[in-house]
């Protein structure tokens, strides 16, 4: 539904552990998922439904700014 919709580094966070860009390119590998959450549209017995569904392995399911717009998108 938005797979374009994807973490950065803009501000390049710092921490003692690693980079956070390589802890989600870790994730990203390990999981085959872009993010903690995926998100979808569909039907339930003709009735229109959006569902979003948080991955655990995924960084422990971290919500980050990405994870809150795409559950934005999922409401709009």
């Amino acid at each position: 539904m938005d797979e374009d919709v994807i973490s950065l580094d803009p501000i390049e966070f710092q921490s003692e552990e690693e980079l956070y860009k390589d802890r989600i390119d870790f994730y990203q590998r390990k999981t085959g998922l872009t993010e903690a959450i995926q998100t979808g549209t569909g039907q339930l017995n003709g009735i229109p439904i959006a569902i979003g569904v948080m991955d655990f392995q995924f960084m422990g399911g971290s919500m980050g700014s990405v994870v809150g717009e795409k559950i934005t998108l999922l409401i709009e």
